[in-house]
């Protein structure tokens, strides 16, 4: 059988292709106004320690202890200093001898088998890390409790252990007195803070405030002035819960990694043998800079303008984008025009000299190595502003969401209420902690640089009860709006590039010489859209820095990257640990990383000094760091599971 097919004429063909792209307009718009669910799970908390099954080289004792229960959030801190093989133990579930290197204890309440089980072990060798723990542990801990508590805002670490400061403390710690111990750090009237103590044939060391509540105190600012405008900056930011919080003379010193490092090296030191540790950073780099810039509406001249700077300089930058408003049919033009400006012969003339950023521009950055996130206004309200953001993220084909963010202008809700609406995005990292406003200027109007949180290394945040909240703190500390002019807000140091430069360049310096810091810097995209002069001074700022980073081996990092370092650093393990008292042998597992890590061991244990260390069928570690007055053997690591050898000889 045969078809007769008639012939399609010019005016039928255009009515139908323009019925069809009617009808296919129609759809996308339908679909354009169409809302996304919103995510309404929280996700699943982070996984914790693994429970000991045979010899730990550390183990956290995580027994319930009194609300607020920071035990926890000690194993986070214990996970950022480094410590492979972490493990977490219950004495009120032990039937046998502890077997492990260090055990830490918080103030959980001790049984009197838990007593005895902790005597037998630190008499027997082992090491044991009291953090405000039960009084009934005095007579090991070589202390005699006076029954009384008191609030002192300084520590005073002795000389000796290698630490700055003073350092603030924010909580309440016993008194006691020395019944035999060794103070490592005391309050300003000369109260033991930290002790040491030889105890049978091991030691045990003495917190007498909660450690864990004090790091999270200085991290996250005050609790109790959440939601409360004290920096006199308009709008609720996370600086305000440091506005009177921060000892601004002290804030060169990043007071809760310090407090950290004094743990760490206690640890070392009372451990019977030597602890293997991961460096903070990658590929045993001094420091490390987190690039970001914020862009509002920029176009894709103008983040061209900072990746190429950046990229100069052999880095990866994070872009946090907010798109200029469109309602629906805004936004379908938007995205029409993108695609026809892929079209051969048309496509430059519709796309335009200058577009907007599109998928495909977005693409092409990811392939380079950046990272391009979402920058949500939270004016209207949290929960609001990250859903109508994450939902134009997403309609405008910029997907999938990437794990890290910096919220406009900083806006901070609660204590940590921006972490948990961003967990619930999937959001793993957040850059809200930021230099900048009243709240780090002195009374007599000096600026300063340095850690408003006290921190220039990335911890989960927790909650006042003590739980954690599986969203990194990364701060932001080298902040352009804070050094130069950018906006002109009047709450800026009003520096020119080169002398903004000079001062970013100071404090990667210290961080090289003295604290090893992810620095967070931002450097907004808006300066290249409103042209010079400030384009200028901020690109020859960004240039200098970054300059002067590449020379020290500082390397430049997405915040992406960068998280996903940090992962892969936490997920480590070590196992198989045998030690006769010259030899370390055991098995370390490293995930997949982005970047190089690399572990450390301690140059002398006890009356030994390490002679060679080395992966089986390796060659030995020859570089060296010091940390809290220590030195260490550097060797870096691959991915997957390798054999560490170590010889110590008298």
């Amino acid at each position: 059988m045969h078809y007769l097919q008639r012939p399609v004429t010019r005016r039928a063909f255009l009515t139908s292709t323009l019925a069809a792209a009617g009808l296919g307009g129609i759809v996308a718009y339908g679909a354009e106004q169409w809302p996304l669910p919103a995510p309404t799970t929280l996700p699943s908390p982070p996984v914790s320690l693994a429970p000991a099954n045979g010899f730990a080289p550390l183990a956290l004792v995580a027994d319930p202890a009194p609300h607020p229960d920071f035990t926890a959030y000690l194993g986070e801190i214990l996970r950022a200093e480094g410590f492979l093989g972490l493990r977490q133990i219950s004495l009120r579930q032990l039937d046998h001898p502890i077997t492990a290197a260090v055990i830490v204890v918080g103030s959980a309440p001790l049984s009197l088998d838990s007593q005895g089980w902790l005597r037998q072990f630190v008499s027997a060798g082992g090491g044991l890390v009291a953090i405000r723990p039960d009084p009934a542990l005095a007579e090991m801990l070589g202390v005699r409790y006076l029954g009384a508590s008191q609030i002192d805002d300084t520590c005073y670490p002795a000389p000796a252990t290698g630490i700055a400061g003073p350092l603030q403390i924010h909580t309440l710690y016993d008194r006691v007195e020395l019944h035999g111990a060794e103070a490592l750090a005391t309050a300003s009237n000369g109260d033991p803070l930290v002790t040491i103590h030889r105890f049978g044939q091991g030691t045990a060391a003495l917190w007498t405030f909660d450690l864990a509540q004090t790091i999270a105190l200085i991290r996250q600012g005050n609790p109790a002035w959440a939601n409360q405008e004290r920096d006199l900056m308009e709008g609720l930011r996370a600086s305000d819960l440091f506005a009177g919080w921060i000892n601004l003379e002290r804030i060169a010193i990043p007071q809760a990694d310090e407090h950290q490092r004094l743990l760490s090296r206690v640890i070392d030191e009372i451990s019977p043998l030597p602890l293997p540790r991961l460096w903070y950073l990658p590929d045993n780099a001094p420091s490390a800079i987190i690039a970001t810039g914020d862009a509002h509406g920029s176009r894709v001249s103008h983040i061209e303008q900072l990746l190429a700077i950046v990229e100069r300089h052999d880095g990866t930058a994070s872009i946090y984008y907010t798109p200029p408003p469109a309602n629906a049919s805004g936004r379908l033009a938007r995205k029409l025009r993108w695609t026809l400006s892929r079209t051969p012969l048309i496509g430059s003339a519709i796309g335009g000299d200058d577009p907007l950023p599109g998928p495909h521009h977005v693409a092409a950055w990811r392939a380079r190595g950046h990272e391009f996130g979402m920058h949500p206004y939270v004016e209207d309200g949290l929960e609001e502003g990250y859903y109508r953001y994450w939902s134009e993220f997403l309609k405008l084909g910029y997907g999938p969401l990437p794990p890290t963010v910096r919220t406009h202008r900083i806006l901070w809700h609660g204590w940590v209420d921006n972490a948990v609406v961003q967990a619930r995005y999937g959001i793993r990292m957040n850059l809200d902690h930021y230099h900048s406003g009243p709240a780090v200027r002195k009374p007599d109007g000096t600026w300063t640089m340095g850690y408003l949180n006290g921190s220039g290394l990335p911890l989960r945040f927790v909650a006042e009860d003590g739980t954690i909240i599986d969203v990194y703190q990364q701060a932001t500390h080298l902040v352009d709006e804070h050094l130069m002019p950018v906006f002109q807000t009047g709450y800026e140091v009003g520096l020119d590039g080169a002398t903004a430069a000079n001062q970013t360049i100071s404090q990667i310096a210290a961080s090289i010489d003295r604290y090893p810091a992810a620095l967070g810097l931002q450097c907004h995209v808006d300066p290249f859209l409103l042209g010079d002069p400030i384009a200028g001074e901020v690109a020859r700022w960004l240039d200098t820095t970054l300059s002067y980073a590449t020379s020290a081996n500082v390397p430049i990092i997405a915040a992406e990257r960068w998280l996903r370092f940090i992962e892969a650093r936490n997920s480590s393990d070590l196992n198989h640990i045998e030690w006769n008292g010259q030899r370390l042998r055991g098995t370390i597992t490293i995930p997949s990383a982005p970047l190089p890590l690399t572990v450390l061991l301690p140059e002398e244990h006890r009356n030994t000094r390490l002679r060679t260390i080395m992966l089986a069928d390796g060659e030995p570690a020859t570089q060296r760091r010091d940390i809290a007055g220590r030195s260490y053997r550097v060797i870096r690591l691959t991915s997957g599971q390798q054999q560490l050898i170590a010889d110590y000889a008298s």
